[in-house]
């Protein structure tokens, strides 16, 4: 039976570099929490695996982004071509 987590096959730490790579990217802090999950999607016209990333900052403002691919295959390019949101 699937889930709506999926387990993901990415090698140990791949979450930790996405972080990363949004933390320099859009100049979160160290107060700053961010957070990865790859999420697998049963309904029409959804992709299905996404990762969605989201910066919960030391302000209260949220980020949230999504990306139609799973952590495995996500690169510093995905990340750099992510749009600032409020």
């Amino acid at each position: 039976m699937k889930t709506l987590f999926s387990r993901s096959k990415a090698p140990p730490g791949r979450a930790s570099l996405i972080k990363g790579w949004i933390t320099e990217r859009f100049g979160l802090s160290d107060a700053d929490l961010v957070s990865v999950a790859e999420l697998a999607c049963h309904e029409p016209g959804c992709p299905p695996i996404e990762t969605v990333v989201t910066a919960h900052g030391a302000d209260g403002q949220r980020r949230t982004w999504r990306l139609h691919k799973p952590v495995a295959e996500i690169t510093v390019a995905d990340v750099e071509a992510l749009e600032a949101r409020p």
